[in-house]
């Protein structure tokens, strides 16, 4: 299943031998930026490590269908183990504000793994997003990363290495998910199932991220915003301030919407900067395109008012 990993061969190359020699540590950790596939590579791993000859359960566990670890906010004692298709393989994915995890997932985790024998060649845990793991989630997990036990492999996804807590990382090897060309991307997609000229569009915009052109291409919801940022970026060209104030309107009184489309924005003025031909801005409107958009990503960020923050980058449209 590792060659289902679009590019990384030093990654893929490592990890096999790891495998062919039953050498692979008991705790990996593959950090990639959002969109890259770090989770799809962390179950290609574990598809391999946990079904060698493949299969139907090896494309189910691909297809993220393994048990799951769930547990309620502000009750410690409420993990439990949700059972999937593939009973050898556990997620863990934060369940709480901000997808922070809870401690109940991971003793339900801890008593699963240490609890119950299957016949299988091992079991597999994969933890996703582990920056996102507060010190009382950490040291939960830590107490069982440290003695494992016998045929278990844990396998964490982060978005940046220095997101993750020192206790974690230094259990884990660590391994970096890289992006493809655009080009390899839009090939691999365009495998997937995306349509040619999708793929293409969204592998240049999104700069090899094959996870998110996957995203963009297969959700409608998704594909519309994509189209409402490139309009933004074609009033950025045009310096019409009228056409953007019309179009980011809508997101006055959605700060969630208007921080998705303003990375959207972001991701085609980037792609223009680098000098792609699917951006409609490019060179010095884009580079001002690209730091209009993170200046109003920060701002609401940081809890000012998004109808201002708007208002503000629809006027700066005059100046690109």
């Amino acid at each position: 299943m590792l060659e289902r990993i679009a590019g990384n061969e030093e990654l893929k190359s490592s990890i096999r031998r790891m495998l062919e020699g039953r050498r692979l540590t008991h705790s990996v950790l593959l950090v990639g930026e959002a969109g890259l596939g770090a989770g799809f590579a962390a179950r290609c791993v574990a598809a391999d490590y946990l079904y060698p000859q493949g299969g139907a359960p090896a494309e189910a566990l691909l297809r993220g269908e393994c048990c799951r670890a769930v547990a309620k906010a502000g009750k410690r004692d409420s993990g439990q183990i949700e059972t999937g298709i593939v009973r050898e393989a556990i997620s863990v994915t934060g369940m709480g504000s901000g997808g922070r995890y809870l401690v109940g997932q991971v003793t339900a985790m801890r008593s699963e793994i240490f609890n119950t024998s299957l016949s299988a060649e091992g079991r597999a845990v994969l933890l996703y997003h582990v920056e996102r793991m507060n010190e009382e989630s950490a040291n939960a997990l830590l107490k069982v990363m440290e003695e494992p036990p016998e045929g278990v492999l844990f396998l964490l996804t982060a978005d940046s290495l220095a997101g993750v807590l020192p206790t974690i990382r230094s259990r884990c090897i660590s391994f970096a998910v890289a992006p493809v060309s655009p080009e390899d991307c839009a090939r691999y997609c365009t495998a997937q199932g995306v349509g040619a000229k999708d793929a293409a569009l969204y592998s240049a915009l999104f700069d090899g991220h094959i996870g998110t052109v996957l995203a963009a291409a297969r959700d409608e919801a998704r594909r519309e915003q994509v189209d409402r940022a490139l309009a933004l970026a074609k009033a950025a060209a045009a310096r019409d301030s009228y056409a953007a104030a019309v179009l980011l309107a809508a997101y006055e009184k959605d700060k969630v919407g208007a921080s998705a489309l303003l990375a959207d924005f972001r991701a085609v003025a980037a792609a223009g900067l680098r000098g792609s031909s699917h951006s409609p801005v490019e060179g010095e409107t884009a580079r001002k395109a690209l730091g209009a958009a993170d200046a109003a990503m920060q701002q609401i960020g940081a809890q000012v008012n998004p109808k201002i923050v708007l208002s503000v980058l629809a006027a700066k449209f005059r100046t690109f």
